[in-house]
């Protein structure tokens, strides 16, 4: 349930960060004001609005009781740390803008041309001009102080701040930065990019960025990919007035973060940006919703939408989320669980469409040749010219049938195929960087499987994937007394031909000796050790030496969900588990035991999702948020968050550690100081989400219910 989770933290730092202020009637929406290249958005429609009803929930109760303060504390200032980017940028903390919206405030990221990242503030501040007077009088001696440069001019009549700021010591050969600001009548405007400051500024105050080009004049509110999201989330919401609007591009965000990175900070080997575009991932070219706190009988309800139109193409195809008939637990789902999700997709099909995705993690590229920049033009008009192929020649790489060009990333990277070879051209330091792409690999794997005389001699799509069916289940709950391995979690796979993938299954694990075959009460399981859980001599970084060497994946290790794999085929499914004593809890049928579909949450979460009236899904999920987030706090308390394995201490880990490979970030809150979590899981009630295959992508909608719900 990670949406809830990370909404909880976004409307924490929100109420813990920016405080109350005056209400006051709002100004242009944010997306009118900001470019069309912007990728990640967030705003808060009124503060004070925001404030007041998350402190009518439970968990804002929760934040406000006494015993919370010490967490309160140190929570609040990790959580300004981590925008620390926000300071960077601009000169400003969000603590600085304490008091000082009156009604709407927003920040985005920008990419306003590929390879450059910009970072944008708006903030309505109508009736609280001297506030926002007060806070650029801050921003001005904080930044001199830094040794800042501050100049001053009038465009339209409106001051303009700009502010040359200093190169980092550490970094003398950064480039030269900048945080330009202005204040109107009823917005104040921040970004370190000068042209989408004017921008903002001739939107605000014309409504329109007057002789600029067609692209350039667009706002986000014209971007395809928001007005779809917003349109159909606005379309569910009815009346309903949601406090926080959001959006991101996937690869332009990740783009954009990109480009803000030091390419000395950046790590090595291929970028995840370049696999997920190289993969058919810029299909999804938008994800975002509105979310409402505290509405009529919810402690939060949000929306989201994922925009991918189709065609797909590659690894893109395997997302295949089908409507399906049954979201009911099943008679073997304990009733004593943390979280229960179900979902339906097509394990052939994705199965069908891996190959490229693997063979582009797996099998790198080798470096051919350097080619001059002059042939850049013919690989953006999409085609290569006689002389470009002559230099493939030369370098006995010669090109055979039809040649096809296409652009994987604009600017930078290019695929060059012909009949036999995959080949790419990047554009690097002053050059064109051809390598050879390896393929063909995951055939390679499917083909030793099944012929191998040492192998197992299984045909990985006869022999299992036809027989797997639709429907997936994911069951989590954890064991005391709390530890960093606590965490229990099952993946269940509907089958529809049972003896086939018992027998499949059989013959992949009897000749492994790093498996141990057991027998309980008639099932056959089979248990991996952790160690040899891994693929000899392969590695998802870049080739040592060649052009792939460059940021993103690399080889460190990477986290294992599944730490103790246990499988076997019981009840129509093939199970797949953590850890062998859930397994065996599991595999009891409700004869011994209730059933998770006969608990009264469960049953409030359902009949409030049929209250919703939504008829076709692809997913539901159910949470006991208690039973969920206890293993985190618990640790936390305990001083051993940062080695945590639970699902939602990795989120926390990703978000507050170091980012440095094998160094386990240090627990800055103090844990010692907190409540038995017996006083704090009384204000945790259950979640529920469901989420709709819809022509155009995916609608999610979620909530949270009060503890004390009926």
């Amino acid at each position: 349930m990670f949406s809830h989770i990370k909404l909880a933290l976004f409307l924490t730092t929100c109420i813990l960060i920016l405080g109350i202020a005056p209400t006051a009637s709002a100004a242009v929406p944010s997306e009118n004001l900001l470019p069309g290249t912007t990728r990640g958005f967030i705003a808060i429609a009124d503060v004070k609005d925001l404030v007041d009803r998350f402190n009518g929930t439970q968990l804002g109760k929760l934040m406000q009781d006494p015993v919370m303060k010490p967490f309160e504390k140190d929570l609040r200032r990790q959580l300004e740390q981590r925008f620390s980017s926000v300071r960077e940028r601009l000169g400003l903390t969000l603590d600085d803008l304490r008091g000082v919206p009156s009604g709407e405030i927003a920040l985005a990221l920008i990419e306003p041309a590929p390879n450059q990242s910009a970072m944008a503030l708006v903030v309505d501040v109508t009736g609280n001009q001297d506030k926002a007077q007060e806070l650029l009088a801050k921003v001005s001696a904080t930044l001199a102080k830094e040794g800042a440069k501050e100049t001053k001019r009038v465009v339209n009549g409106i001051t303009v701040l700009t502010f040359d700021l200093p190169k980092p010591e550490d970094n003398p050969k950064a480039a030269a930065r900048k945080a330009i600001y202005f204040l109107t009548e009823n917005l104040l405007g921040a970004s370190d990019n000068e042209k989408i400051t004017m921008e903002i500024l001739a939107r605000s105050v014309n409504g329109a960025v007057n002789g600029a080009a067609d692209n350039a004049a667009k706002s986000l509110a014209d971007n395809e990919g928001f007005k779809f999201i917003m349109r159909r989330c606005f379309q569910d919401a009815g009346d309903q007035k949601p406090q926080i609007r959001w959006f991101i591009h996937p690869l332009g965000y990740a783009a954009a973060i990109r480009a803000a990175t030091p390419e000395d900070e950046r790590r090595k080997g291929k970028s995840v940006l370049e696999v997920l575009n190289n993969q058919g991932l810029a299909a999804i070219r938008g994800v975002g919703g509105l979310v409402s706190v505290g509405p009529e009988g919810y402690e939060l309800l949000h929306r989201t939408v994922v925009f991918a139109p189709p065609p797909y193409k590659k690894a893109m195809k395997m997302v295949r989320f089908p409507n399906g008939p049954q979201f009911a637990p099943q008679r073997w789902v304990p009733r004593d669980i943390a979280t229960y999700s179900t979902f339906y997709t097509d394990p052939l099909n994705a199965f069908d469409n891996f190959g490229s995705l693997f063979d582009e993690l797996v099998g790198g590229t080798e470096f051919i040749f350097n080619a001059p920049l002059k042939y850049e033009r013919d690989l953006v008009a999409g085609k290569l010219s006689a002389a470009f192929i002559k230099e493939f020649s030369a370098k006995r790489a010669i090109l055979s049938g039809k040649i096809s060009v296409t652009t994987r990333m604009p600017g930078s990277l290019w695929e060059i195929k012909d009949a036999k070879e995959t080949y790419t051209a990047r554009k690097k330091d002053g050059a064109l960087k051809v390598s050879l792409e390896y393929t063909g690999l995951w055939e390679e794997v499917i083909k030793s499987l099944k012929e191998d005389p040492d192998g197992p001699k299984i045909d990985l799509r006869g022999d299992l994937m036809v027989h797997l069916g639709k429907r997936i289940t994911i069951v989590t709950d954890y064991k005391l007394p709390v530890t960093p391995t606590s965490e229990r979690l099952l993946v269940a796979i509907e089958t529809n031909n049972s003896e086939t993938v018992t027998k499949t299954v059989a013959k992949a694990m009897q000749n492994d000796p790093a498996v141990v075959r057991r027998e309980v009460d008639g099932h056959i399981i089979w248990e991996m050790v952790p160690e040899v859980d891994e693929l000899p001599g392969i590695s998802v970084g870049g080739i040592p030496g060649t052009d792939d060497e460059e940021e993103g994946f690399d080889d460190e290790e990477e986290d294992n969900l599944l730490p103790h794999r246990v499988v076997t085929v019981a009840h129509g499914h093939l199970f797949i588990a953590s850890n062998i004593d859930f397994l065996l809890e599991v595999l009891k049928l409700s004869e011994e035991r209730e059933t998770l579909g006969g608990c009264v949450d469960y049953r409030v979460v359902d009949m409030t999702i049929k209250q919703m009236g939504i008829t076709k899904m692809c997913a539901q999920m159910f949470s006991r948020t208690d039973e969920e987030y206890r293993p985190t706090y618990e640790l936390i308390r305990q001083g051993k968050m940062p080695k945590s394995e639970t699902l939602l201490g990795r989120l926390l880990n990703a978000m507050f550690g170091t980012g440095k490979k094998g160094v386990d970030r240090a627990q800055k809150i103090d844990g010692s100081k907190l409540p038995d979590f017996q006083h704090v899981r009384r204000y945790l009630g259950p979640a529920g989400l469901v989420v709709t295959a819809e022509d155009k992508g995916w609608f999610f909608k979620g909530f949270t219910l009060s503890k004390e719900s009926p």
